[in-house]
């Protein structure tokens, strides 16, 4: 999305984006077969940050001794036994934008599966990291599986696979398999990049299987602004105070909306929003607004 990238101040810059029912993790997650807390698979190589995604980054807490995600689990049981359907598995079946065309098209505009995780192309991951990850089939050494019991010099184990080439057929490649992982905060911007935020309008149905991804959009965006607009004006990136919290989140709000409207919410004459001209009048309106000197 260039409106995370193109806000420099004082340059042209992107001032306000609308976004109706945006695919912001071509990932597709809540797609993924799920996994239990204690038995999430770390993320290849080390994040950004240590702190899990859900966490506050601006929370005011002891992190001289960090809780073991053992233990993080066994405290959130509860809750964890609590999670309801997502909107992905809630309303995939639906006529407009069903998952199983989601996905189709995934595979139809990416060539290789590593490119859900470009952070142009999935942009929640520049908030935070991927909840899932490519696994890769092992590599057999096919030369140490090819040697016979009994010792053979080179050359004639060379001519030998050399015939065995025009007996065997070739073996379909083996791809990567996508699996459920931990994922890990990001902060973003990051510091020294001079970048600004700007206004932002977010749509989406109530029965869009895509509601997720624009309330978590939303999330990490308010969670953004009002990290970057404490920082600027006081020099800190922690919270002081549950009142302080309080105005800095209002603020965020303020500069980072979600609409929600009954059915799938698509802005187009295909869906049963029939009230889609009147809800991109008002997005017009809107952005007139909020794009006045």
């Amino acid at each position: 999305m260039l409106a995370l990238t193109e806000c420099h101040p004082s340059e042209s810059r992107i001032g306000a984006t609308a976004a109706n029912n945006p695919i912001v993790d071509w990932v597709f997650p809540d797609d993924l077969p799920t996994v239990a807390e204690a038995e999430l698979l770390e993320p290849a190589a080390p994040d950004e940050t240590a702190m899990l995604a859900d966490e506050d980054p601006m929370a005011l807490t002891d992190r001289s001794e960090p809780e073991s995600h053992t233990n993080f689990t066994k405290k959130n049981s509860k809750r964890a036994a609590k999670q309801f359907p997502t909107a992905w598995q809630q309303h995939g079946d639906n006529t407009s934008i069903p998952t199983v065309t989601l996905s189709a098209e995934r595979d139809a505009l990416f060539r290789r599966p590593e490119d859900y995780f470009d952070r142009f192309v999935s942009p929640i991951h520049f908030f935070r990291s991927p909840h899932g990850m490519l696994l890769y089939p092992k590599q057999d050494d096919a030369w140490a599986s090819e040697q016979p019991d009994s010792p053979v010099d080179i050359e004639t184990q060379m001519d030998l696979s050399h015939y065995q080439s025009y007996e065997k057929s070739p073996p379909a490649p083996q791809l990567p398999v996508l699996a459920r992982c931990r994922a890990y905060a990001r902060i973003y911007p990051p510091a020294g990049s001079n970048l600004s935020l700007p206004e932002w309008r977010i749509s989406a149905g109530l029965q869009s299987p895509l509601l997720d991804q624009a309330s978590e959009l939303t999330k990490m965006i308010r969670r953004s602004v009002a990290r970057h607009t404490l920082k600027k004006r006081l020099g800190r990136v922690r919270w002081q105070d549950a009142t302080e919290k309080e105005y800095y989140e209002d603020y965020a709000h303020g500069r980072v909306a979600l609409e929600t409207v009954d059915g799938v919410g698509l802005w187009t004459d295909h869906d049963a929003n029939e009230q889609w001209q009147a809800q991109v009048e008002q997005t017009g309106t809107w952005m007139k607004e909020a794009l006045k000197p």
